[in-house]
C-alpha cells in the first residue's frame, strides 16, 4: 500500500518556512541587540539615579545576546525590540531623579557645616561653665566621627557620586539632630553659643 506523500511534503515545506524566517529574523535581531546596547550606554545617568531599571535592562539585552548566540534570533527580537522606549523612559526617570538629589545635596551642603560648628561651639561652652571632660568625652567622640562622615560625603560629591553623597549626608544630619538634642541645642543648631553656656550643667546628659 502506497502513503500519500504530500502530508509529508508538506511538513518539509513548513519547517523549511519556518528556518526561513528564523534566519530572516538574524539581521533585524542584531541590529536591535546593537540599538538596544547604544542606547543604554548612551544614558550613563540611568546606571547611576535609576539601578533597578538598568539592571533589568542589562539583563534583558544579555539574555537577547544569549537567545541570539543560541541560533533563537525570533526570540532575541522580541526580547530585545521593547528596550529603547524603555530605556527612553529611565533616562526621563534619572534626569528627574539626578536634579531631585542635586537640590538635596545643596541644601545639606548649605546646613551642615553650621549645623557642625554650632555642635562644637555647644562643647565649647559646655567645657567653658565647667562640665568635666569625662562627660563630655562621648560628644567629642560623636563629632568627630560626625566630622568625618561629613568629609567623606562631600569627598563623593565631588567624585560625581551625588547619590551617595546625599545618602551620606542625611545620615550625618540625622546623628547631628540627636547629638544636639543631647546637647540642649535645637535642630537646626542655631543657638548660640552665649544661650548654651546659661543651660544648666544639671540638664546636660551628652
Amino acid at each position: 500500500m502506497r502513503h500519500d506523500p504530500y502530508p509529508r511534503t508538506a511538513l518539509l515545506a513548513g519547517l523549511g518556512l519556518v528556518l526561513l524566517a528564523a534566519a530572516c529574523n538574524k539581521g533585524p535581531a542584531e541590529e536591535a541587540i546593537k540599538a538596544a546596547e547604544q542606547a543604554l550606554a548612551g544614558a550613563p545617568e540611568v546606571e547611576r539615579y535609576a539601578p533597578e531599571e538598568f539592571a533589568a535592562v542589562s539583563q534583558a539585552v544579555r539574555g537577547a545576546r544569549a537567545s541570539f548566540a543560541a541560533g533563537r534570533y525570533t526570540d532575541a527580537l522580541r526580547a530585545v525590540q521593547p528596550l529603547p522606549d524603555r530605556i527612553a523612559a529611565a533616562a526621563e526617570v534619572a534626569t528627574r531623579r539626578k536634579a531631585d538629589t542635586a537640590a538635596a545635596w545643596a541644601a545639606l551642603a548649605a546646613e551642615l557645616p553650621a549645623r557642625l560648628a554650632a555642635l562644637a561651639a555647644r562643647l565649647d561652652a559646655l567645657a567653658s561653665a565647667g562640665v568635666s571632660g569625662e562627660r563630655l568625652a562621648p560628644a567629642h567622640a560623636d563629632l568627630e566621627a560626625l566630622d568625618t562622615a561629613w568629609a567623606g560625603a562631600v569627598a563623593a560629591s565631588e567624585r560625581g557620586e551625588l547619590p551617595q553623597a546625599v545618602a551620606a549626608g542625611s545620615d550625618v544630619k540625622a546623628k547631628a539632630d540627636a547629638v544636639a538634642a543631647r546637647l540642649g541645642l535645637k535642630p537646626a543648631g542655631l543657638s548660640s553659643a552665649s544661650s548654651a553656656s546659661r543651660a544648666g550643667v544639671a540638664e546636660e546628659r551628652p
